[in-house]
């Protein structure tokens, strides 16, 4: 294999943490459901040796370092084929050649929100399929803001930096755009039963929220843009896009 693009610096939970975090059912089925994705992933040509899953308490399932590491050490590499972004949406045959005048308010998010849904209706079909319906892939709804009511998004935002009302406005925007002019357009491609509003936002906000940045492409020096990649997400479950600081880091590198 060639050496892998190093797009940035993760900071993990310390290993002797892990005990000392408390789980519920829910968390430990999803932590239970971690192992075999990182053995599909690693069976892609991944390598998930240095981390392992554990429940991160108040932000959900999180990925702790499975040894001592140092500074530079890689923790984690995920093939670029496995990575959800603006790109591979545009660039795959079935979806880019609708989405080649869609100029969304909320950029490469709303790109991967349809790319994400195209791979769930694909289902088993879906190359991604391993990870999209593993345990650990599940969220609840309350954890994504974008999806609470206005109400409690607005209270939201008095007291965070998150644009929680302005974003909903933007997302419901690109929506009403890709109703009128793909979905509508094409309903054996976007059958409504997958491509709904409130399907699009759920999408979105598993975008915003799981999302990391890597150079576009894995082309060093190229600007930083969202992804999904399996494994990876794990590394966010905030409201923000910034990975929450722990004890303790390492180069997280992203495909190879």
């Amino acid at each position: 294999d060639k050496p892998g693009q190093m797009v940035g610096i993760f900071l993990l939970l310390p290993s002797f943490a892990y005990a000392a975090l408390t789980s519920c059912p829910a968390t430990a089925t999803r932590v239970a459901a971690v192992p075999p994705l990182a053995e599909w992933v690693a069976s892609q040509g991944g390598d998930v040796s240095v981390v392992q899953a554990a429940d991160a308490a108040q932000l959900g399932v999180g990925l702790v370092a499975a040894r001592a590491v140092r500074r530079g050490d890689r923790l984690l590499s995920v093939p670029e084929e496995l990575a959800i972004t603006a790109e591979s949406a545009l660039r795959f045959e079935l979806l880019g050649a609708y989405l080649v005048e869609f100029e969304p308010y909320l950029a490469d998010y709303s790109f991967i929100a349809v790319a994400l849904l195209n791979e769930e209706r694909l289902g088993e079909q879906s190359i991604l399929a391993p990870w999209l319906s593993s345990a650990c892939w599940q969220v609840e709804q309350h954890d994504l803001p974008l999806l609470w009511p206005l109400d409690d998004q607005a209270e939201l935002e008095q007291s965070t930096a998150a644009p929680c009302v302005e974003r909903r406005l933007a997302a419901q925007a690109d929506y009403e755009w890709l109703r009128e002019n793909v979905f509508e357009a094409s309903p054996m491609v976007f059958p409504e039963s997958v491509f709904s509003e409130a399907s699009f936002l759920r999408a979105l906000g598993l975008a915003f929220s799981r999302c990391v940045f890597v150079p576009a492409g894995g082309r060093q020096g190229e600007p930083a843009r969202p992804a999904l990649l399996p494994l990876v997400e794990l590394c966010n479950h905030s409201a923000s896009l910034e990975p929450s600081p722990r004890t303790g880091f390492g180069t997280l590198e992203v495909w190879d």
